[in-house]
């Protein structure tokens, strides 16, 4: 596989040998959209900064997951840190995307993460200056989903 590769759905911008000794990845959706990442702030302990499946499997009253449902099996909100690997990455992202005719990643998006601050307070991750911040749960930000491999 390489970066920037159609696959599963989506395109690869991460790739990393496993302690298995395979090749695994990450996967950006096609397309996007907006939402709240809950409708009222409860605590759901989705606090894990790398494992944005596990934070997904926690969200309950959330459009943001509701969204991420639709894509289909095995799709999640990327957590904080796997955000910040998209942003990175987003180079190889593009290409992709564009090559493909998709929904490219905003330049100014602030795109939800799975990782929850605390019962009213979520992370999202900046893409007009690639930093991480948090905000207010009911907020309506950019939506994208990830699947690993």
């Amino acid at each position: 596989h390489y970066l920037g590769e159609a696959y599963l759905g989506g395109i690869i911008y991460y790739l990393y040998k496993g302690s298995d000794g395979l090749e695994h990845g990450l996967i950006v959706a096609l397309t996007e959209s907006t939402a709240a990442w809950q409708t009222t702030g409860t605590l759901v302990n989705a606090n894990r900064t790398e494992d944005g499946s596990y934070n997904t499997g926690l969200m309950t009253g959330s459009p943001a997951a509701t969204y991420i449902a639709t894509l289909g099996a095995d799709w999640y909100l990327p957590s904080i840190d796997e955000l910040g690997l998209l942003y990175y990455n987003r180079y190889s992202a593009q290409k992709g995307l564009r090559a493909g005719g998709n929904t490219l990643l905003s330049g100014d998006a602030d795109y939800w993460s799975s990782t929850e601050y605390n019962a009213t307070i979520a992370y999202y991750f900046t893409f007009f200056n690639g930093s991480a911040n948090y905000g207010s749960k009911p907020n309506t930000n950019s939506v994208r989903g990830v699947r690993a491999f």
